[in-house]
C-alpha cells in the first residue's frame, strides 16, 4: 500500500496528462498492487456475502480518469483509487460495500449512495411501512457504536413528497444517502493483513447492505 499512497501523493501535486503520461509505469503498476488488494477483499467478502461470488477485482474498481465537462475542478485525475463491491459490479445501483485509498483520507463504507429516484422511494416506503426492522439495524451495538453515518450534510430539510408528515420516525427518511463508514489513518492501511481488517468491518455492515437491497427489489403485488 505503501508505494500506491506515495503515487497518489505525487500525483496531487502534479496533477496534468503531462506528468502522469511520463509516470504512467508507476500508475500502472499501483493499480495492479490494488487490484490485488481488490481481489483479497473479494476473496474474504464472498464468505459473508455469496452475491459477490461472481465479481472479479476489474468490474468493481473506478477509473482514475476524471469526466470534468461539469467541475470547476479541471483537473484530469482523481487523486484516489476506489472500487465498489455489490453483485453487477461498480456500475450497479444496488447496495453494497466501497473502499476508498487516498493519502490522509482513507476509508470503507457500506449501503447505498445517490440512489434513483424510484429506488429511493421504495427503501423510504419499507422504513414507513416497517419502522422497527430498519430502526433494529441501524441501531444494533455493532452498527451504531462502529461507525459513522453519512448523508447528514445532505439531509432534506422537509420530508419527502408523498410521505406522511407525521411519521414517528421522519427524519430516516430526509436522508438521501442510507450509508455507514470507517475511517483509516495511512499507517493502519499499510500494515500487514489490512485486507483483512476491512472485511470484518465491511460484515459489520452485512445487515444494512441486506435491508436496503430487499427494499429496492420490492416489486409490487402481482
Amino acid at each position: 500500500m505503501e508505494s500506491i499512497l506515495s503515487f497518489l501523493r505525487d500525483l496531487a501535486q502534479n496533477n496534468n496528462r503531462e506528468w502522469f503520461n511520463e509516470h504512467k509505469k508507476n500508475y500502472q503498476e499501483s493499480l495492479d498492487l490494488f487490484r490485488e488488494f481488490a481481489a483479497e477483499l473479494l476473496t474474504g467478502m464472498v464468505q459473508f456475502d455469496p452475491t459477490l461470488g461472481d465479481l472479479v477485482p476489474k468490474e468493481t474498481i473506478f477509473r482514475i480518469y476524471k469526466d470534468v465537462r461539469f467541475s470547476k475542478d479541471k483537473s484530469p485525475y482523481k487523486i484516489h483509487f476506489g472500487c465498489w463491491m455489490t453483485k453487477g459490479g461498480r456500475k450497479s445501483s444496488d447496495a453494497g460495500y466501497y473502499f476508498h485509498l487516498e493519502p490522509d483520507n482513507s476509508f470503507m463504507a457500506a449501503g447505498v449512495y445517490m440512489p434513483p429516484k424510484e429506488q429511493l422511494k421504495l427503501i423510504r416506503q419499507e422504513i414507513v411501512f416497517n419502522p422497527g426492522a430498519y430502526l433494529e439495524v441501524i441501531n444494533n451495538r455493532v452498527i451504531s457504536k462502529g461507525y459513522e453515518r453519512g448523508g447528514k450534510e445532505d439531509i432534506l430539510k422537509k420530508g419527502p413528497a408523498g410521505f406522511p408528515k407525521d411519521f414517528e420516525h421522519l427524519e430516516e427518511i430526509k436522508y438521501k444517502h442510507f450509508i455507514f463508514s470507517k475511517n483509516y489513518r495511512d499507517s493502519e492501511t499499510v500494515k500487514k493483513g489490512f485486507s483483512q481488517k476491512v472485511v470484518v468491518d465491511f460484515q459489520g455492515l452485512l445487515p444494512l447492505v441486506d435491508y436496503l437491497n430487499h427494499a429496492m427489489s420490492f416489486t409490487g403485488n402481482e
